[in-house]
């Protein structure tokens, strides 16, 4: 259901009706588990498992992962607040004033952390404007296409119109924009898909050690 769906070709919207029903099937919550809970678990496991994957690529690139929001006393914090807070509109600035004035942030402007209108959308339909050459060829020969997830030249289409002013889901043409780099940065293999630092050097050897490489080399040691 997500504001993507609607660039989606047929055939792959009949993929995700049939993967939606066997989830369907599945166990749903055990006894005594609101769904809102089941899905609020589900979703922070699918970030955690997310995060592995970073923490084991920022090791062999040699750099630090942070990741502030998913330590375990924060998590533990948010799931201590009561669900009819955590679900009411606004709720989100409402809990983060409380919190910074409990650190001794005080002085915040009215309407701090509550969303602009129409803010986001309004950014995302410059960026269409200003990068629209760079789009239009990125969704010449899509990988998304190649797959059969969408039709390039509906994409295309999409994006002029957006840019346009027509009432579309800008946030939809982002998710294809966003997958589409990602599949590029995978084909390319630089480095792995999140930066693009240089693969780390061998130090094996991959076809062996020559026979007479090996006698200077045992020579070497013996001396």
């Amino acid at each position: 259901p997500g504001p993507a769906a609607r660039w989606l070709t047929g055939e792959a919207l009949a993929e995700v009706s049939f993967r939606l029903a066997d989830a369907a099937a599945r166990p749903g919550p055990g006894p005594g588990q609101r769904p809102g809970e089941f899905r609020a678990r589900a979703a922070l496991a699918r970030h955690a498992a997310d995060l592995r994957v970073l923490e084991q690529a920022a090791e062999v690139r040699f750099q630090r992962l942070h990741t502030p929001y998913l330590d375990n006393q924060v998590v533990r914090a948010c799931r201590a607040l009561p669900e009819a807070l955590r679900v009411r509109p606004g709720a989100r600035a409402e809990v983060l004033r409380t919190v910074l004035e409990g650190a001794g942030v005080t002085e915040l402007p009215e309407g701090w952390g509550a969303p602009e209108p129409g803010a986001a959308a309004s950014v995302a339909r410059t960026g269409l404007r200003v990068a629209m050459a760079e789009l239009v060829a990125l969704f010449d020969t899509p990988f998304l296409a190649q797959t059969g997830l969408v039709e390039a030249r509906t994409v295309r289409r999409a994006l002029r119109a957006a840019a346009d002013g027509d009432p579309l889901p800008v946030d939809g043409l982002t998710q294809l924009v966003s997958v589409e780099l990602w599949l590029r940065r995978l084909a390319t293999r630089r480095g792995s898909c999140w930066t693009g630092t240089s693969p780390r050097r061998q130090r094996a050897v991959p076809e062996g050690i020559a026979p007479a490489q090996r006698g200077a080399l045992g020579a070497a040691g013996r001396g």
